[in-house]
């Protein structure tokens, strides 16, 4: 029994013209392309076809030009595509993720240094949403905390020196400066402590390394876990 066209699949048309099947659609497939050798064998209602020729029309529309898969066609397919509403839509959400990051990659690529110290799961739902490399995002936010430490470390040995500079006699004045000092370390510590394990996440090829202090929280919630 010979199929009656013309059908809809999702915004696709498919239209008959005498022998071709012509299948009308807004998007510009890369892998329906006219091919010489090793072609394309495209299943439509369980029907094999070959695609001949394509064509840009107005209005943002491309039309592919079929013809029946010859039986006496020993040529191996060079691709398999199973045309229908499954497929439209799945080429169709691809579509407008490929659109979304587009424009939001390069905002969060200039964002990527903090959005790399933000917790792996989140890290890896704007990866998946966004396209935004996750790993990329973490390598870049840990050489933001790299030069933070070594910004921190400078800012410490040059109050240190200032203070000492202005220290005579007074006991007041050393705790005071003894307080900063050891608050730098503490501070510099940590964000030591935090750099080695996140690095050590990142070269454990984690999909998602750990974010800023991820750590701390995980092993907190290990410990009321175990409680």
């Amino acid at each position: 029994m010979r199929i009656a066209y013309p059908q809809s699949v999702g915004d696709d048309r498919i239209l008959r013209n005498g022998e071709q099947l012509v299948v009308c659609s807004k998007a510009d497939m890369d892998e329906w392309e006219v091919q010489d050798k090793r072609k394309t064998v495209i299943y439509i209602n369980n029907e094999a076809w070959r695609l001949v020729g394509k064509q840009f029309y107005a209005k943002n529309e491309v039309r592919y030009m079929l013809e029946p898969w010859p039986d006496a066609m020993r040529e191996i397919p060079g691709r398999v595509i199973r045309y229908g509403e499954k497929y439209v839509k799945s080429r169709d959400e691809a579509f407008k993720k490929m659109r979304l990051e587009s424009w939001t990659y390069p905002i969060f690529y200039v964002l990527s240094p903090l959005i790399g110290l933000l917790p792996s799961p989140v890290k890896s739902k704007i990866e998946s949403i966004f396209g935004l490399s996750a790993r990329d995002a973490t390598l870049a936010s840990l050489f933001v905390e790299l030069l933070l430490i070594f910004s921190s470390v400078a800012l410490f040995v040059l109050i240190t020196a200032t203070a000492a500079n202005r220290v005579k006699d007074s006991n007041m004045v050393y705790i005071a400066v003894l307080n900063n000092v050891l608050h730098e370390i503490v501070l510099v510590l940590i964000l030591i402590i935090d750099l080695a394990i996140r690095y050590s996440s990142y070269l454990r090829d984690d999909r998602s390394p750990l974010g800023a202090f991820e750590w701390i929280w995980s092993w907190i919630y290990r410990k009321k876990q175990d409680l």
